[in-house]
């Protein structure tokens, strides 16, 4: 009997909370998260206890796993890497947490490997896959009603002095162009989504005019913008590390 491909689950958006919200309290830290799957959010825990070395984690409202067609481990395997993954590169997370998150990651997915013996292991999931952001922003945000073809840019190799522009949209041939800096790991991948949302914004909200000029960024197009979950931490991200992505990006 041939090996069965175990199918691979997309949990959604995840953000975590606001600096605020990251609480000490004697070696114990807790961020609230959230995570929207099909235009619905869900809160959720995650915990670190460096005193017990253990790392916990919930969603409040059960009924986030009746959106999937998949097995309910099969859907709390893919949110634990994804949010974990997250959370171990907040910038203010002591290291010995740090530590303690990716060792739990790694025993959970030695264990998942040694009870799935039966599965063929799947290539890791392609986090700056833009065809997949693009479709899955395309649901969520606007009820699939863009309609654009979307690919990275070309690499230039000068570096910037000023500014560069992380996304275009040609809307005469309905074609996104995304920086390929962006595919650079230091880049947050909502800073990346961000961009695809962004540029996928200029049609669902085109410009308009009025005092006899065309206005792109219009009133309605920055509320449209605004509407991505993880919108604030993006920009705020942008401002403070822009400078970085002046320099061309390694081959």
């Amino acid at each position: 009997m041939p090996a069965l491909r175990k199918q691979s689950v997309n949990p959604g958006t995840i953000t975590l909370g606001a600096p605020s919200a990251f609480a000490s309290a004697e070696k114990v830290f807790k961020n609230i998260f959230r995570c929207r799957k099909k235009g619905l959010e869900f809160l959720g825990q995650v915990s670190i206890d460096s005193n017990s070395q253990r790392v916990k984690w919930e969603i409040f409202n059960e009924g986030y796993y009746d959106l999937f067609p998949h097995e309910m481990s099969d859907v709390q395997e893919s949110l634990q890497g994804r949010l974990l993954g997250q959370v171990a590169q907040l910038e203010l997370l002591p290291e010995s947490h740090r530590t303690l998150v990716r060792g739990f990651l790694k025993e959970c997915r030695a264990q998942a490997r040694q009870a799935e013996l039966e599965f063929v292991e799947l290539p890791p999931v392609d986090e700056r896959d833009l065809q997949a952001i693009y479709d899955r922003l395309n649901q969520e945000y606007f009820n699939g009603k863009v309609e654009a073809k979307i690919e990275w840019g070309k690499n230039v190799k000068v570096p910037n002095r000023r500014s560069f522009r992380f996304g275009s949209y040609d809307s005469k041939n309905k074609l996104i162009r995304v920086h390929p800096r962006l595919k650079q790991e230091f880049v947050p991948v909502s800073v990346l989504e961000l961009t695809v949302h962004h540029e996928m914004c200029h049609q669902a909200a085109p410009p308009v005019r009025r005092n006899g000029q065309w206005q792109t960024h219009h009133k309605d197009f920055k509320a449209k913008e605004k509407e991505y979950i993880q919108y604030r931490e993006a920009m705020q991200w942008e401002k403070k590390h822009w400078i970085k992505l002046m320099a061309p990006a390694p081959e």
